[in-house]
């Protein structure tokens, strides 16, 4: 929010409420009264966003006046779908509310000022018979200074406000306090409990700890400060020459902290209890708390593992358990179905019969054809070079499809070629979108009456017969590309076949040498002298293992103890030299394992966990009593440390390779793998690597029914990874005739979404909906009815994990072929680069909870072609460069955000923390 406003439209909330009355609208259409909040709604957020709260809580009470008279219209349960899709769920209406809550509260502390501030001038008037506008204020803040505690802080407040400091700007982010911290100009007052400090706190000089039991309520500073000990009586001093005061406690984010809290009381006692002190800033708190800095900068805190206290649960919030009075409150999956379907947008409605309405229908038509303009223009243009580039490489195909095997340089063009396939099928369905859109204008145009001049009519006209042509023309060059694209598909049938005939041949061959030299072995017995040690000698091999494996890989990681291991292990990461930019070195394929490198390029870059790894935090954690010994996260890290040394332009991850195949089988040879099982897996096996931190007795109590769940799942034993990457879903069932809820409780490492059927343009938000939405069950043992029930089922997120991550479900069992089958899904997903909303999925509990519901995304997996034969590259941003680079296998090249969003897309990567780049330049690891 920008600079707030000055009061200009009323003198007290009364006032304001007077101006949000709405007309009797009870006869009107729901259509239209869905149009009316629509469009409410979306001014009182511009009149909030400008900073004018009189106008944005007179709009916001106006949207709600109008949504009490939908929620009491006949037809309004019919109308729930078009209701949600238009103005949002009751969760979002439920933040809409406690906006205008903290509009409401804001404004009565300003009128207050405002009506204190005119009686106190006119007193003074009457006083003295006038004086200076100076000499007036001068006045009234010397009357505030010597009020009650109440009205002083509404003087704060006000001067606050007065100079240019609303309450938003008293937030300080975790990378703001770092970069303060680097200049040594802010000061930092940790309000826990003195156990918790001494337990973990800052690495920073300019930090001490103002205990929480210390803070009382009516506290002056000059108090506070004598109960504090000698050391951080020295640094409470320092609060008038620092340039920054922040205050940090577990987890508060609120920039007005209730008084309730040992946060908030400190910031009652500095604002307005410490009359001797003038701060050079207003006073700020740490957004997301300690918790929220040592998961972003786990190097500036003492202790990075410790655990936050669980808040205490008083009995009256045992209510929020229950997440939806009425079955009616739930969203159905066939609602958002029938909504999906549904391509064209809702039209606005206009009164035709006002000149000045037809006057703004003209310009927006104006704007409509204009956008539809530039928009095919950019699209034609890139369309072109990529049908350029395909030609090209097509030609390539053309000879090498009929080899017996390919080499690498040739797979290189057949993963090329897909990737360029890919491309051009979403220019195709980008066009289809614009041709989509063109009639949807034209209809608009066809029903409304032309105001316009005749010329101008004309000239509309033309430009839309333009626009058509080129529509038409470049399907054209679409079917064309698919009749190409298909005659390659069966050159590629034709090259699966070459290959499966080369290697049955090979293997037919090594058979045939296996036996010969067996027959020799048995033919002519070897010298006395050497028959016993050829018995003990002979080397054993697994034939499931790529036969390209060095000597060295074939001794097993068992032959010694874990510890032994980690120092005898001498790794092979074949590396190409050349300097390159920290975390910009390409990884080899080893032979199909490109699903492999997709998915270590995204953990790679993940800040948290790359620093981790480089900083060989990771290994005072290690645990060596689990099934894979700690092997797997010593591999991972020393593949990222190489991979951030920036001297290399790729190396192979043989080592880390051979380790996995020991412990999956299905990722020993040389055939290609789903990304999304790899990485599954492989996060269960870090977590396990890592599982150390113990979560101590004071920390599991009182706990909810969700706590309880998560400590079953962690054993009482959490990681790094389970801290990042971890969270927990609620599973609902209600019960249709009683309303009886019963939920239970499920870890996630990530989530696996479906994709709406026959859409081929599509959004990520309808693929949660469909996720979150509730799904009717029969037959449900209702514990409350004592009999078999039909239910609703509906999934919430119960703890949102900081790095989120999602896997599209493209693939699927084709069960109307002849044989069983997989294919894959070609959906366009539209999804965001930053700001993803979870709001709307989260539970009661989880949205009280102080911490972002906003996720950026930073790494993408991608999948080109099929199951029978694909390609995977990544799309990773950067936290050193702040932009994308396109990882495949071992080329990374830049890549324009623009593209980030395919059809390849298969697993997204979100995070809400803030990338701690400061370890890229820090860190200069000398071992490798």
């Amino acid at each position: 929010m920008s600079h707030i406003k000055e009061l200009y439209l009323c003198k007290n909330i009364d006032d304001l409420e007077k101006k949000s009355v709405i007309p009797d609208v009870r006869e009107k259409k729901m259509k239209i009264l869905l149009e009316t909040a629509k469009k409410l709604y979306e001014e009182a957020e511009k009149n909030f966003r400008k900073g004018d709260q009189e106008m944005a809580y007179v709009l916001y009470t106006r949207y709600f006046n109008l949504l009490n008279t939908i929620y009491k219209k006949r037809d309004y349960l019919e109308s729930k779908p078009l209701i949600r899709q238009m103005l949002g769920d009751n969760r979002s209406n439920k933040m809409t509310m406690d906006r205008l809550e903290m509009l409401t509260e804001s404004l009565n502390k300003r009128y207050d000022i405002l009506n204190a501030k005119a009686s106190a001038e006119k007193e003074h008037r009457e006083n003295i018979g006038g004086g200076s506008v100076n000499g007036s204020l001068s006045h009234f803040n010397s009357t505030l200074g010597s009020a009650s505690p109440k009205t002083n802080a509404v003087a704060n407040s006000a001067t606050a406000a007065g100079n240019g400091f609303p309450t938003s700007l008293r937030l300080m982010s975790c990378q703001q306090l770092f970069d303060a911290m680097l200049t040594q100009n802010v000061l930092v007052m940790d309000c826990r409990s003195s156990e918790d400090y001494k337990m973990s706190h800052l690495n920073y000089a300019l930090a001490f700890n103002v205990p929480q039991e210390l803070i009382q309520y009516g506290m002056s500073a000059g108090k506070l400060q004598d109960k504090l000990d000698p050391e951080s009586k020295k640094l409470w001093s320092a609060r008038a020459i620092k340039d920054h005061v922040v205050l940090m406690d577990w987890s508060s984010s609120d920039a007005n902290p209730s008084e309730t809290t040992a946060i908030g009381v400190l910031l009652n006692i500095l604002q307005n209890w410490d009359p001797d002190v003038t701060y050079r800033s207003p006073i700020k708190i740490l957004e997301g708390g300690y918790e929220y800095f040592k998961m972003s900068y786990p190097t500036k805190c003492t202790n990075p593992r410790v655990q936050a206290p669980s808040t205490p649960q008083n009995n009256l919030n045992l209510v929020d358990d229950i997440e939806y009075p009425s079955v009616f409150d739930i969203q159905m999956k066939d609602e958002i179905l029938s909504t999906t379907k549904a391509t064209s947008p809702i039209r606005p409605m206009i009164d035709r019969s006002s000149k000045q309405a037809a006057i703004k229908m003209y310009s927006e038509k104006e704007k409509a054809i204009d956008e539809i303009v530039k928009e095919q223009e950019i699209l034609l243009e890139k369309a072109q070079e990529n049908d350029e580039e395909l030609q090209k490489v097509a030609k390539q195909w053309n000879n090498i499809y009929d080899k017996q095997q390919l080499d690498n340089s040739d797979q290189e063009i057949l993963y090329k070629m897909m990737q360029l396939e890919s491309v051009a099928e979403d220019y195709k369905l980008d066009n289809i979108r614009l041709r989509e859109e063109l009639e949807e204008y034209k209809r608009r145009e066809k029903e409304s009456v032309s105001i316009l001049p005749q010329q101008t009519q004309a000239a509309v006209e033309q430009t839309t017969k333009e626009i058509e042509a080129k529509i038409e023309e470049r399907q054209r060059r679409d079917e064309q590309l698919e009749k190409e694209k298909e005659l390659r598909a069966a050159q590629l049938a034709i090259a699966r076949e070459n290959k499966k005939s080369y290697q049955a041949k090979q293997l037919e061959k090594q058979a045939e040498q296996e036996a010969l030299e067996k027959r020799d072995a048995e033919s002519i017995p070897p010298p006395p002298e050497f028959a016993q040690a050829k018995v003990s000698n002979v080397p054993q091999f697994d034939r499931s293992v790529k036969p390209q494996l060095t000597a060295h890989q074939q001794q097993p990681p068992q032959a010694a103890t874990p510890q032994i291991y980690a120092l005898q292990k001498q790794r092979d990461f074949s590396p190409m030299r050349g300097s390159v930019g920290r975390g910009l070195t390409g990884l080899k394929n080893l032979g199909n394992t490109c699903y492999m490198n997709s998915i270590l390029q995204c953990l790679s870059n993940t800040p948290q966990l790359a620093e981790y790894c480089i900083t060989d935090k990771y290994k005072n954690y290690i645990s060596r009593n689990n099934k894979t010994k700690g092997q797997i996260v010593e591999e991972v890290a020393a593949l990222i440390k190489v991979l951030w040394n920036g001297n290399y332009k790729c190396v192979a991850s043989k080592d880390l390779r051979y380790v996995i195949g020991q412990y999956q089988k299905m990722f020993r040879g040389i055939e290609q793998q789903d990304s999304h099982e790899f990485l599954t897996i492989l996060m269960d096996w870090l977590h396990s690597d890592l599982q150390t931190l113990t979560v101590p007795e004071h920390a599991r109590e009182p706990m909810t029914a969700s706590d309880k769940a998560w400590l079953d799942f962690t054993k009482a034993k959490e990681s790094l990874i389970l801290h990042l990457f971890y969270g927990q879903i609620k599973s609902i069932v209600k019960c249709i005739t009683c309303d009886k809820e019963s939920a239970t409780y499920e870890c996630f490492s990530n989530l696996s979404l479906e994709l709406p059927e026959n859409n081929n343009i599509c959004q990520l938000s309808q693929c949660l909906d469909m996720y979150f939405s509730g799904e009717r069950i029969n037959g449900w043992n209702c514990p409350a009815c004592k009999q078999k029930r039909d239910a609703i089922k509906k999934l919430n997120i119960s703890k949102l994990p900081p790095v989120l991550v999602v896997h599209l479900k493209r693939f699927y069992a084709d069960t109307d072929s002849i044989s069983p089958m997989y294919k894959k899904k070609q959906n366009y997903l539209r999804f965001p680069l930053e700001n993803l909303n979870m709001s709307p999925y989260i539970t009661i509990s989880e949205s009280r909870r102080n911490t972002s519901k906003s996720y950026e995304l930073y790494a993408v997996s991608n999948h080109y072609g099929s199951m029978e034969s694909g390609h995977y590259t990544a799309f990773c941003k950067s936290s050193t460069y702040g932009k994308w680079f396109k990882y495949d296998d071992q080329m990374v090249t830049p890549q324009d955000a623009s593209t980030v969003v395919s059809s390849a897309a298969y697993i997204l990567f979100y995070t809400r923390l803030t990338p701690s780049s400061q370890y890229i330049t820090e860190t200069n690891p000398s071992r490798l």
